[in-house]
């Protein structure tokens, strides 16, 4: 599965960058996300609940931040298991100037899922994970805008 958007956000990129690196504003937008937990800069554990339909699991996956232009763009990978199932998902996001302080985030995510969450059909699935990114992304960039606002 693929898809991606490109969300306006009212800040400086500073700002934007910060809260793209930062697991906590992250799992803030993220309503799957049950836990973060930084090893290192690049590298998070979480934990994330996906439901679709009447199949609920629970994931823990290993995130690596990768490909990194201070400022500019970098890449995610997260991999991971549920019981009988499997997730692996590379996001990539950019940073582009839109006007005066406005920043326009760019982002794609590629994501394989087998196993169980997968025999649920895949336009569910896709649907599912499709509506999941896009809240994601509009969510995090109402927070970066409104946190930007508030100075």
């Amino acid at each position: 599965m693929s898809f991606g958007g490109a969300p306006e956000i009212r800040a400086t990129r500073a700002q934007v960058w910060q809260a793209l690196l930062d697991p906590n504003t992250v799992a803030a937008s993220a309503s799957a996300i049950q836990s973060v937990e930084a090893q290192d800069p690049t590298h998070f554990t979480v934990v994330a609940g996906l439901g679709i339909g009447a199949l609920k699991l629970k994931f823990k996956l290993n995130a690596e931040l990768f490909d990194i232009v201070e400022g500019q763009s970098a890449k995610l990978r997260a991999r991971g298991k549920a019981p009988g199932s499997t997730l692996d998902v590379v996001t990539s996001f950019d940073l582009e100037e839109a006007g005066p302080g406005v920043i326009r985030l760019h982002w794609k995510a590629d994501s394989e899922v087998g196993g169980t969450v997968a025999s649920v059909g895949a336009r569910l699935l896709e649907g599912t994970s499709r509506r999941l990114a896009e809240e994601f992304w509009r969510d995090f960039a109402d927070s970066v805008s409104r946190s930007a606002a508030a100075g």
